[in-house]
């Protein structure tokens, strides 16, 4: 066999076990409503199904600074937002009826609002190495009617055919989070 083809075979079998191995992201989008209208929007706290118990309150700020620099909406703050959910008595574990989409949406006058779920966060095994691992849900629903508009389940982790080639250690909790959000709200905007 020539050296060229060994090469060949080498790299063709690298790059095969690469996208087997890929995390991903799915994503559904309504194409039946119109989203020209939106120009502000809140974050409500999001939902943890992790063991980590501060998953939801590391993930919120990721997600926040990601839209954000994406500059397509403005965002309403934090803790105006939290303020609406809170006199309209909606806990940190409410998952959010149609109705209630609407009346957060008035209450905060935005077209749009968006939620999270943590469902891994933190270390898991991969390939015989520990790395740093991420599934998360992402919704927005427009406040008209309480309809969700857009959905992406996301999952990252901190390897990566190169660290494993070269030995490197996982990506930092921070960055698969980063880059996480980054892909699910690609399918967005």
């Amino acid at each position: 066999m020539a050296p060229r083809t060994g090469i060949r075979i080498a790299l063709a079998a690298g790059l095969a076990l690469l996208a087997g191995c890929a995390p991903g992201t799915t994503h559904f989008l309504r194409t039946d409503v119109d989203l020209s209208f939106v120009r502000r929007c809140a974050v409500v706290p999001f939902h943890n199904l992790s063991a980590d118990r501060f998953a939801a309150a590391r993930l919120q700020p990721v997600f926040l600074a990601e839209l954000l620099q994406t500059e397509a909406l403005q965002v309403v703050d934090p803790g105006a937002t939290q303020a609406a959910c809170n006199r309209l008595g909606l806990g940190p574990d409410t998952t959010l009826t149609p109705e209630q989409i609407v009346a957060l949406g008035e209450a905060l006058d935005v077209q749009t609002i968006f939620t999270g779920t943590v469902e891994e966060y933190g270390q898991r095994r991969s390939g015989g190495d520990q790395v740093y691992a991420l599934t998360a849900t992402f919704s927005m629903s427009e406040t008209e009617t309480g309809t969700m508009v857009w959905n992406a389940q996301v999952s990252r982790d901190g390897s990566s055919f190169w660290r494993k080639l070269f030995g490197g250690d996982s990506a930092s909790q921070f960055d698969v989070s980063r880059r996480a959000v980054h892909e699910a709200l690609e399918s967005l905007f």
